[in-house]
């Protein structure tokens, strides 16, 4: 039975080795608001209503929503998390976005 168990672990742990995906890939309409990271660095996170714990970080993001607490409607796709890479933000490709 312990080795049943130890074969069940071993291909959990190998099918995780690959990059980690958010649950939802594709975001469409989504209200939420601009959140400043680091603005020296032109580090700026979209922040979604629905989840106020989440930061995505838009792969391009026009100057003129680089302002921050905009309220903003965007779409995108989630990227992949590369494993043991340490980001303050998930990977987002912006397809859209407009003021709210």
């Amino acid at each position: 039975m312990c080795l049943g168990g130890a074969a069940v672990m071993a291909l959990l742990a190998c099918e995780s080795a690959g990059p980690i995906r958010a649950q939802s890939d594709v975001l469409k309409d989504v209200k939420g608001a601009i959140q400043a990271v680091r603005p020296d660095a032109g580090w700026y996170a979209i922040v979604p209503d629905s989840d106020r714990g989440t930061r995505y970080a838009p792969d391009r993001l026009p100057d003129e929503f680089k302002v921050d607490g905009l309220r903003v409607v965007f779409s995108g796709r989630v990227k992949p998390v590369e494993p043991n890479v340490r980001s303050w933000g998930i990977p987002f490709e912006l397809t859209a976005i407009k003021r709210e």
